[in-house]
């Protein structure tokens, strides 16, 4: 008997993952820091929603990364559900630590890739390539709800973390790329990010960071998956 619950326990679980799996945020509505966001589009090869690139422009040929510092003065204003969070603090200084998070991971992300090592440039160069990023949403992970087992909303629980950005040439100062994306925190059958307020953010982070070097060194033609909607990391 004892069992055959923990069996049935586990079956609800993964069906209720499951369900879940395909849930992904909408795009977040323009917030402004993109100066020409019609010029934007879905892409199916991009891990974001919304994308647009300058044609003939070889994002590989740059010798060095300068990431501007990450702006937070674009947030979106939140509805009453997702300002009903009781995370500490308000939306902008949230905002501007993951922003500090942003840059660091970015970073990393620039002088780990196995492709080309870009280094990290204090001041742009005329060989640089500039990325210029904008965290404009930030829900924190209701806590609350997943502390006392409430399942039924999902991802919506798990807070949604949005940004858009731009790539600049730094000898010309020409914006060559623009995107947007927004995420729900993954799904996970267990994990301690469901009761930290960020965690599924600053998650969210890592992956965003790596998609953006991706996204400079990608083969002609080579796809880029968007980010899982789930994860069996427990943290």
């Amino acid at each position: 008997m004892y069992m055959r619950d923990i069996c049935l326990q586990l079956l609800c679980v993964v069906a209720s993952v499951s369900l879940l799996i395909g849930c992904r945020a909408a795009s977040a509505p323009d917030a402004g820091f993109i100066s020409d966001p019609q010029d934007l589009a879905p892409n199916s090869m991009m891990p974001f929603d919304d994308v647009w690139f300058k044609q003939g422009v070889d994002l590989a040929s740059f010798n060095s990364v300068y990431i501007a510092p990450i702006d937070t003065s674009h947030l979106l204003k939140l509805n009453w559900w997702n300002t009903w969070n009781l995370a500490p603090g308000d939306e902008q200084q949230q905002a501007k630590r993951l922003a500090e998070y942003f840059s660091q991971k970015l970073a990393e992300a620039f002088g780990a890739y196995e492709k080309k090592k870009l280094p990290v440039v204090s001041a742009p160069l005329k060989d640089s390539l500039i990325v210029e990023l904008a965290i404009t949403e930030v829900i924190p992970t209701k806590i609350w709800l997943n502390a006392i087992g409430y399942v039924g909303l999902g991802p919506l629980s798990y807070g949604t973390t949005a940004f858009e950005g731009r790539l600049r040439d730094g000898a010309s100062q020409t914006v060559i790329a623009e995107f947007k994306d927004c995420e729900f925190g993954q799904v996970d059958v267990v994990s301690v990010a469901d009761f930290a307020w960020f965690k599924h953010s600053e998650n969210t982070i890592v992956v965003w960071s790596d998609d953006i070097v991706k996204i400079c060194f990608r083969a002609p033609n080579e796809s880029i998956s968007p980010m899982s909607t789930v994860t069996l990391r427990p943290w």
